[in-house]
């Protein structure tokens, strides 16, 4: 891995979990609002290079609010669901800008907020399940981060066969079984360190869920860029490129782990 991508994660993964493990709810709610802002910029102005111009402003702070929102029990989702279609929509409706275009800015900016801050306010979401939800997180992070570790070491060392080329080159078959497994051994870490309610099959199984749902989050944004003709959504991480690069498999992992853990 590049010296700049190794810094950047010696710096960031002690800030994340002294934030998660050791400090109230409140500063993770507000670590991923900020994380859910700069992604939805990020895919805002991805889209905005192409024919559509999405109402970014509004579509930041709805999908911020959206997160707080699922910070807080309770069954208030489908309500500010409606409400944001209804604002954007009206907000589309009474703009100085052309019709043309009207459907396809307002499908990029619904889509900003249920891809991006939805999806990564299901963090927020597993935090406030439990009194356990700090620790499945770690857990989900560690299991995540092994992956990307073992597929990329497994990848450039091993690859011969590749794994979706149409959407990304430089995967391989044998990249994400190197991932899975690393994936594996991390969940069965977690277990021994802070998880002994998992059983070792559980553990392993999770991990493996939790790969292939992280995996599939990754082709979701390499198709994104691919789209808008992008190769990284931003540069706000120095060699990991931006947030959506960076947190694109936590999209998809956390709502399955989310589920995962209300049907436990």
């Amino acid at each position: 891995m590049g010296m700049k991508r190794i810094l950047s994660s010696v710096i960031l993964i002690p800030i994340l979990y002294l934030i998660v493990w050791y400090l109230p709810p409140g500063y993770f709610v507000i670590l991923v609002v900020a994380a859910a802002v700069m992604g939805q910029s990020e895919f805002y102005q991805m889209a905005q290079g192409r024919v559509t111009r999405p109402l970014m402003v509004l579509g930041m702070i709805l999908g911020g609010l959206l997160v707080v929102l699922m910070a807080i029990p309770g069954k208030q989702g489908m309500l500010y669901m409606a409400l944001c279609l209804l604002l954007v929509m009206l907000a589309r409706l009474f703009s100085s800008r052309p019709v043309d275009g009207a459907m396809e800015d307002m499908a990029i900016t619904f889509l900003g907020v249920f891809y991006v801050a939805m999806l990564f306010g299901f963090q927020v979401a597993i935090r406030r399940m439990s009194a356990d939800g700090k620790y499945w997180l770690v857990f989900m992070y560690l299991v995540i981060w092994a992956s990307d570790t073992g597929a990329y070491y497994a990848g450039t060392n091993l690859g011969r066969h590749k794994l979706y080329p149409k959407i990304s080159p430089q995967k391989s078959v044998e990249g994400l079984i190197g991932g899975v497994l690393a994936a594996m051994a991390a969940a069965l870490l977690c277990r021994v360190w802070f998880l002994p309610v998992l059983t070792v099959k559980e553990a392993t199984l999770l991990g493996f869920i939790l790969v292939v749902a992280g995996t599939l989050g990754d082709f979701v944004e390499s198709l994104l860029k691919r789209s808008a003709g992008v190769k990284d959504s931003g540069n706000i991480i120095p060699g990991h490129g931006g947030m959506l690069d960076r947190m694109d498999s936590m999209l998809f992992a956390a709502p399955v782990l989310y589920y995962y853990l209300g049907m436990r």
